[in-house]
């Protein structure tokens, strides 16, 4: 099919706004499905996994494809809850336009506006439909009204004999605008011109308003598709040329040099892992080698298919515009870009959002031990925001998401798929001690057990060093062969070993400086391991004489949130213990910088969300450390001492 008359649309907008319903609706329309599913009885095509059935929620981005008056559709249905975030972002990586779904009853909600900047910033072209008009609770009037007001004055009914509609068509052409100034009118065909091309470059939003479920406004949605949205051959991508910054610019055309972006991979319980792939320019036939310039490599594409759901069907190859699934691709995952090996090109990757929850993960018994991390590993290749990493100093294994619930998914994904049986936890803090003032110790090991003895004798001052400094200095002033010096490596050996372990709870001591004064040794009894005994005890004497406090780790928390919640969010980080370090206008928005001891962020996530309605977010890196306060000390103390 031309690519002319192709259509990649995505279906976005805030949970149970409507767009699975709309999907349902269109592929009815369109002749693609006999009868329309229902949410609530679990029988959409969109909605096909066992968990999304039994929440009656999106969680993954579903692929559809219907015809409509000789154009050929491919329609992504993507998720609403801001847990997962990650499907409707790399949907838009694949897609020409969008439809963006609003609720007449609910209006403009929070993942109404996360998606509509979205689609701004990747300047996509969208139409707004807004649901659920019939309801006696709808309130259009007011919905058009908020659209306008916090998205944009361009967004209208398309209406040719209204006057407002033709004044906003005017201002998107500043020719037009000129003659409607002078005439005050303009032809239909000038107003339906110049509306298609302000859709495409983003300067003009069309509203259509309807209810999915009796199919109320569908057939005004598929014209305005046809003929307001972009085909895949009215946009260019931004390349860079392998080893080099030189950016480009490639238009697609149907016979171009092959060339493929994957945005996505998906489970499929027959094949495995499919790699989902938007094709930009050219041709790709089955069964044929392509080279993976990303991965430097050849890749060996057995299998295409396109998606109807759950439903695959094969074809011979995939053409300029189509998004299709490849089967057990061996080099290939998300972001690597597929080309025809004369002529290589790299696309810049997705960005996902990164994690603001996080949670310790352990099998729940013994034989699910092998199998966590490969399942863990398979479900982080096909959802990006899913962060998985093992903590050397505590010894967890810490799974990372953007909320609870999507943690929930992936534990019940895990138990579902791999039969592995996991539970979540608290991540333990990663503590650390140090010391206040100077200290001093001398050990001398002296063992006697019948034949050779043990003897090792340390004596060592110990200082403080700057918190931004050094966190280990080790300084050897041993003079007149007092410890010999083919010992002095074992003494500090022991040193930094009872460094590591800690005196208060068991947290590696840090800036601290340790001077090897003195000493004595045994020529017969002396060995490697009785100076590295003495170091270890001469180390920890010393500590216990030099003040020794419980650092806690601080984060650079950054949070994103309207002018009204800067009140109730400067409140909540004083009540963690944290402290604002300024703030700064961010867009709309405003960006509120802190830091605060990580052992208080825990629950973050959640609180943000309650507090600001979801309105909210943040992200946090490691900043330093600063000594914690009595009570945590005295709490992290008892609950060492519980463990051992």
């Amino acid at each position: 099919m031309d690519a002319k008359t192709k259509r990649n649309i995505a279906l976005v907008g805030h949970a149970h706004c409507g767009k699975t319903t709309l999907a349902e609706s269109l592929l009815h329309a369109c002749g693609a499905i006999s009868r329309k599913g229902d949410v609530m009885q679990g029988n959409t095509v969109s909605d096909f996994y066992d968990d999304e059935i039994e929440r009656k929620i999106s969680i993954n981005a579903s692929y559809l494809k219907a015809s409509y008056k000789d154009h050929q559709f491919q329609i992504i249905d993507t998720p609403g809850y801001s847990d997962f975030i990650g499907e409707s972002v790399s949907a838009l990586r694949a897609v020409d336009g969008a439809v963006l779904v609003i609720d007449a009853i609910n209006g403009i909600e929070v993942g109404t506006e996360d998606m509509w900047e979205r689609l701004q910033r990747l300047n996509i072209p969208c139409i707004i439909f807004i649901s659920k008009v019939d309801k006696s609770e709808a309130k259009i009037d007011d919905t058009i009204k908020a659209i306008k007001e916090q998205f944009s004055m361009h967004a209208n009914r398309i209406n040719f004999d209204s006057a407002e509609f033709m004044e906003s068509v005017a201002e998107s052409d500043d020719r037009l605008l000129e003659k409607y100034l002078e005439e005050g009118t303009l032809s239909q065909d000038e107003m339906k011109a110049a509306i298609g091309k302000a859709i495409k470059n983003c300067k003009s939003f069309p509203i259509i308003s309807g209810n999915a479920l009796n199919d109320q406004g569908t057939q005004e949605l598929l014209d305005a598709i046809v003929a307001y949205l972009p085909s895949p051959l009215e946009r260019t991508f931004k390349v860079k040329v392998p080893g080099g910054e030189e950016v480009k610019e490639v238009s697609p055309s149907a016979d171009g040099p092959f060339m493929g972006f994957v945005f996505k991979s998906l489970f499929d319980p027959h094949l495995g892992q499919l790699s989902l792939m938007r094709v930009i320019r050219g041709s790709l036939t089955a069964n044929t080698d392509t080279y993976n310039v990303s991965k430097s490599s050849k890749e060996r594409v057995s299998t295409i298919s396109v998606l109807q759901g759950k439903e695959q069907t094969a074809i011979d190859a995939a053409h300029c515009g189509d998004i299709v699934a490849m089967a057990k691709l061996k080099n290939t995952n998300v972001n690597d870009c597929l080309c025809d090996s004369k002529e290589k090109y790299l696309l810049d990757p997705i960005v996902f959002p990164e994690p603001s929850i996080s949670a310790s993960i352990k099998p729940k018994t013994r034989a699910d031990e092998d199998k966590i991390a490969e399942s863990l590993h398979r479900l982080c290749e096909e959802d990006h925001t899913l962060q998985v990493h093992r903590d050397n100093e505590t010894k967890e294994m810490i799974i990372s998401g953007i909320g609870d619930l999507h943690l929930k998914i992936i534990l019940e994904r895990m138990k579902r798929r791999y039969n592995v049986d996991v539970e979540l936890g608290r991540p333990k803090v990663s503590y650390r001690e140090t010391i206040t003032k100077k200290g001093h110790a001398r050990y001398k090991y002296k063992k006697q057990s019948g034949g050779r003895g043990q003897y090792g004798d340390v004596d060592i001052e110990i200082s403080p060093l700057p918190r931004d400094g050094e966190e280990y200095e080790f300084v050897n002033k041993i003079f007149g062969g007092a410890i010999p010096r083919n010992y002095i490596p074992s003494a500090e050996k022991g040193i930094k070993q009872a460094i590591s372990e800690g005196v208060l709870a068991g947290y590696p001591i840090i800036n601290i400086q340790v001077t090897l004064i003195d000493g004595s040794y045994h020529e017969v009894d002396s060995s490697d391991m009785a100076f590295q005994i003495a170091g270890i005890m001469a180390l920890k004497e010393a500590v216990k004489s030099a003040n020794p406090v419980l650092l806690e780790p601080y984060m650079d928390v950054s949070i994103v949130v309207s002018d009204e919640f800067i009140g109730q969010i400067s409140g909540d980080i004083s009540s963690r213990r944290g402290r604002i370090m300024g703030s700064e206008a961010k867009g709309k928005n405003q960006l509120i910088k802190a830091q605060v001891p990580l052992s208080e962020m825990f629950t973050y996530a959640n609180d943000l969300r309650s507090l600001t309605g979801g309105r909210g977010g943040y992200s946090m890196k490691f900043s330093h450390y600063e000594p914690a306060p009595a009570k945590v000390t005295q709490q992290v103390i008892e609950k060492k001492k519980k463990q051992e």
